[in-house]
């Protein structure tokens, strides 16, 4: 179930049923949200956890009832609750709370009991961290687009913060128990990928040799050109002005991909786009592989077929109108700028297939995608917000997001900074960093190299394990790759952050590297305690009988745990709260920072609780397994391979 690792689930319920008996007349138990039962984590010294139930609702209805006159007091109702709570527990034989209280600013806190703790590190020590089994009704239909790079363009450093958020943030609605479609919307018929190809016909490139490096130089060349066109001084002037033309001519032949109008697109120009298109999709998907990051790629040119028809019903219904021969739909009035649909001289904007793909994605596409979604998140930069403001404006105006008996459909956008070199400046090779991902990657690998870092996370030197030179640098390569994608995770989303190469790769922190190094010493405590080199958890529980006969090893420990046992303990049974929390902002740093804490709090247990040849070895041994099953669980869900030696 969805919430077996969830203390505030069971905290909510306990608070229902205690509202139910106390049959409040200005409280209707069943039908308050969770949210407002208001149970968080306590900052106090003395407490598990808190509510502000009885601030909200004493001596007052629910926000915008009138108020009942013989309602209780906040103290009268947090002293209610107290009394009640006990009398409501489901398992009065392993009840749920050790003790409840009320503080003086009228929070009633609770201290959870510790053998249920330790009952919920048992059940993710024998049985692992699942993901959630929702009922079919219960599951929502997710689209998430992300990634989105540019056909005929080597990736960026920017490409890097959309490719794994969004791909986390599926990896988090999938372990929620949601259906979850990863679709990278590429740029295959732009202006960018026009520039591509006429620059390639007129230096008549190979194409059966064409390489991702060739055509980065080919776009550079064709984009300067471009530019001179609309310098007045420039002597290549005239030159230019043509091949922009050019440009705008290959353009419009490619908003005919699959409209019926294909045959009038010049054989050269087609072969050119499929071929940069297949070149850049190599290099795109191998880079996507090494950063651990799963996405269907459906470009632009997909959606083509549509952009007729949507563009029709959008000036049928009169939201789009004609303005000196262009069409637009004007969102915030006839005085504001309008979203573009349409240009003057017939052509399609980027707006516009945007469009026809939100349509498509609301109302099904035979043949792509017939999935009606519930939900569609955009994971892009920040200089995009006012875009999907007008695509969301729009799209709901024209009604596609009502459902009849249904929700209506959730548009949401995720932006995100830009990752700056360790002078505050956009990242870019003139700060010392570097342009593309491809040589961020490659940068972190040389350095994971100069540190040795993969050697200490994959066992000992290479000559002892008679690595030869290629794998020790695949080895690098992994390790620098993990830490990427940690260290980008780690940012809160939307703020711009430094990255600096020292701090990626740092043993100490809120690092992969450090995530790597605990599991590592989990395995390390397995081995010592199984005697053999190679044991799963599974198997070693499977064979210690005494483990297994013992079903409440770790109840018994609890009564007189260590307070770095409870406190780890504790720790792991909110794993299912910390990743709701995460998903429900669209936040993955929420979850690499409690991954960090249970990393900290483990080796604050190791450092102080022996666990090998000790006779609390069978409690401590099973909440080292529970402690490798969450943050196992954890770092795959942030795309982070745990690794077996340190």
């Amino acid at each position: 179930m969805a919430h077996a690792l969830s203390c505030t689930w069971h905290l909510r319920h306990a608070l229902r049923r205690a509202l139910q008996v106390l049959a409040l007349p200005s409280l209707d138990a069943a039908s308050l949200p969770a949210a407002a039962l208001g149970v968080r984590r306590s900052a106090q010294r003395d407490a598990d956890y808190q509510t502000s139930l009885a601030l909200q609702f004493g001596r007052r209805s629910p926000p915008g009832a009138a108020r009942v006159a013989d309602a209780p007091t906040p103290d009268e109702l947090a002293t209610a609750l107290v009394a009640v709570l006990p009398t409501v527990e489901e398992h009065p034989s392993a009840p749920l709370l050790q003790s409840t209280s009320v503080s003086k600013s009228g929070f009633v806190n609770f201290v959870l009991a510790d053998k249920w703790i330790a009952r919920q590190a048992l059940h993710m020590a024998t049985r692992g961290v699942q993901p959630a089994e929702l009922p079919h009704a219960q599951q929502r239909r997710v689209l998430v687009d992300f990634a989105a790079p540019n056909m005929g363009k080597k990736l960026h450093v920017g490409h890097l913060r959309s490719a794994v958020l969004g791909d986390t943030i599926c990896n988090l609605l999938e372990h929620r128990g949601h259906r979850v479609a990863r679709v990278s919307h590429t740029g295959d018929v732009g202006a960018a990928l026009a520039t591509l190809i006429v620059e390639l016909m007129e230096q008549r490139v190979e194409l059966a040799t064409l390489t991702d490096a060739a055509l980065g130089t080919c776009y550079e060349a064709g984009k300067r050109k471009v530019v001179m066109a609309t310098l007045p001084t420039a002597s290549e002037q005239v030159a230019a002005v043509q091949f922009k033309s050019k440009v705008d001519d290959v353009v419009r032949q490619l908003q005919r991909l699959g409209t019926g109008d294909e045959q009038t697109i010049d054989p050269r120009v087609r072969e050119t786009w499929t071929r940069a298109c297949q070149v850049s999709r190599e290099a795109h998907v191998r880079l996507f592989h090494r950063l651990g990051v799963d996405v269907q790629e459906r470009g632009e040119a997909t959606y083509l077929p549509l952009v007729a028809r949507v563009v029709a019903m959008m000036e049928h219904s009169g939201l789009a109108v004609s303005s000196q021969g262009a069409l637009g739909v004007f969102l915030d009035g006839p005085d504001s700028p309008p979203m573009l649909l349409r240009k003057s001289d017939g052509g399609y904007l980027y707006a516009t297939v945007d469009l026809a793909c939100l349509y498509s994605r609301i109302y099904g596409f035979p043949g792509v995608d017939e999935t009606l979604y519930d939900e569609i998140v955009y994971v892009t930069d920040q200089s995009q917000q006012l875009h999907f403001q007008h695509l969301f404006t729009a799209a709901r105006k024209a009604g596609w997001t009502r459902r009849r008996n249904k929700d209506d459909v959730k548009l949401t956008h995720a932006p995100f900074g830009l990752v700056l070199g360790h002078d505050g400046t956009k990242l870019s090779s003139r700060n010392g960093a570097f342009d593309y991902l491809e040589d961020l990657l490659d940068g972190a690998a040389v350095e994971c190299s100069r540190q040795a870092l993969a050697s200490a996370t994959t066992g000992v030197v290479a000559s002892e394990l008679n690595l030869t030179q290629e794998q020790v640098d695949a080895q690098n390569r992994v390790v620098g790759d993990a830490a990427v994608r940690y260290f980008e995770l780690a940012q809160q989303r939307e703020r711009n952050y430094k990255f600096i190469m020292s701090n990626v790769l740092n043993l100490k922190g809120n690092t992969g590297v450090y995530l790597m190094y605990a599991s590592a010493r989990l395995q390390g405590i397995l081995r010592k305690a199984g005697g053999k080199d190679q044991i799963s958890w599974d198997a070693y529980l499977g064979l210690s009988s005494d483990v297994i006969a013992a079903q409440d090893v770790l109840a018994r420990a609890s009564v007189d745990w260590h307070p770095s046992e409870r406190a780890l303990a504790l720790l792991l049974a909110q794993f299912d709260d910390e990743v709701a929390a995460a998903l429900a902002h669209l936040y993955p740093h929420y979850l690499c920072d409690y991954l960090y804490r249970v990393a900290c709090h483990f080796h604050g247990f190791y450092e102080n609780c022996r666990v090998l040849q000790d006779p609390r070895q069978d409690s401590r041994l099973l909440l080292c397994a529970a402690t490798d099953a969450v943050l196992r669980r954890g770092m795959q869900l942030v795309g982070v391979e745990a690794v077996d030696r340190m």
